[in-house]
């Protein structure tokens, strides 16, 4: 083995230890239990187990481990019948599509999440509005429903058809914390909980908890203004790079010929793309930042 082969093997090493991190980060899943307290939970420990249940894949993480398992050894299969002679090349592109498959899964739930949580917190500003005008909990529940978002609407409707037949609070705000387990569904649930354990005024109640929340909001959107450089950042480290190529091709078309033709060039490419990818994962984890 000359040098350029030891490069590749450590840059193969460094790519199987982000793979195996997807698998230290994910816990084994715990079977769900039908009470509302397992789900109170700040943050949520299992991000794989979270992310496919906001998108509603009830599929367990094994199963999706063998589906992107499968993807990335279709990618390694289809590198090895084009470039027979670029194994290391060819394993390297199946652990970047391995790795994809989870950050894609995870940042469209994200988004999801997200989406949900704000159109859910002017549902309960609706909510309480109606409340405030003197409507019982139930009309102001139906009031918002028929007025709600249609991102948001099954959900809603959902829960007041579960509320509607007579079903306690905790059973009717279980399915609806278990997909979307986020602190506006949360502190909205805990509200008609206590309301109905107590009797206490929950028009102050929802009062409090939507201003908390709107000023939560703010800050969240304060924090994403100041984070949109990193973000810029990331997209253009990330695409930038490869909608080059075509330019310079078409510009010049023997442009990247001495680097093609030299016997080392496809070492000199899979190192750069390596070190292209792990300076986007690491601007993508500069943006994981919790509110």
């Amino acid at each position: 083995m000359n040098k350029l082969d030891y490069l590749l093997a450590i840059a193969s090493v460094i790519s199987l230890t982000l793979a195996l991190s997807v698998f230290i980060t994910i816990n084994v899943k715990k079977p769900a239990t039908n009470t509302l307290q397992d789900e109170d939970v700040l943050q949520e420990k299992d991000i794989l187990t979270l992310s496919l249940r906001v998108l509603g894949i009830n599929i367990s993480n094994i199963l999706f481990i063998s589906v992107a398992s499968s993807l990335a050894s279709s990618a390694w299969f289809v590198a090895k019948h084009y470039y027979p002679q670029a194994s290391t090349s060819a394993l390297i592109l199946a652990m970047v599509v391995f790795i994809t498959c989870f950050i894609f899964v995870i940042d469209l739930a994200h988004y999801k999440l997200a989406k949900f949580e704000h159109l859910f917190l002017e549902y309960m500003e609706t909510v309480q509005s109606c409340l405030s005008t003197g409507l019982s909990l139930q009309q102001a529940m139906q009031f918002a429903d028929e007025h709600a978002d249609k991102y948001i609407k099954e959900q809603s409707h959902l829960l007041l058809q579960r509320m509607s037949m007579g079903s306690d609070a905790h059973t009717s705000f279980y399915p609806l914390i278990n997909r979307y387990n986020c602190e506006t569904v949360r502190l909205f649930a805990h509200s008609i909980i206590t309301h109905a354990q107590s009797q206490c005024d929950l028009t102050d109640m929802l009062k409090s908890v939507c201003k908390m929340m709107a000023l939560r909001t703010l800050d969240r959107q304060q924090l994403k203004a100041k984070l949109s450089g990193t973000k810029y950042a990331a997209v253009f480290s990330g695409v930038l790079p490869y909608a080059l190529v075509p330019l310079f091709n078409y510009t010049d078309p023997t442009w990247f010929d001495p680097l093609l033709n030299n016997p080392n060039g496809m070492a000199f490419i899979t190192v750069a793309v390596l070190c292209q990818l792990f300076g986007f994962l690491w601007l993508r984890l500069s943006l994981r930042v919790t509110l």
